[in-house]
């Protein structure tokens, strides 16, 4: 758990990844309590993945996949990495969300 927690709820959005994607590949969970139930999104992320494969609107092969989504899953880790250093959670489910505010 974060000591000092940054957080504003108008700095959140609903988090909206196709077939929960991210979730289900990546193992991502709210920031934290780890829940894999998230429901918020820091402003100013990369487009979630699940949603990026589904705007390509095609049937792609595991290694279409594994590059298209290669430089976005750096974007992410990025993003989460800086968030963390700022000690802003990058994903919140209902419950911490409901707790924060």
């Amino acid at each position: 758990m974060m000591s000092k927690i940054n957080f504003d709820k108008d700095n959140y959005l609903q988090f909206d990844d196709y077939n929960d994607l991210m979730i289900q590949a990546f193992g991502i969970g709210c920031s934290l309590c780890y829940e894999p139930q998230i429901s918020f999104v820091l402003k100013g992320h990369p487009k979630p993945i699940g949603t990026l494969i589904k705007q390509q609107n095609k049937n792609l092969t595991d290694q279409e996949v594994d590059k298209l989504i290669q430089k976005p899953i750096e974007e992410w880790q990025k993003f989460e990495d800086i968030n963390f250093e700022n000690q802003k959670p990058t994903f919140l489910c209902d419950e911490c969300w409901n707790q924060m505010i």
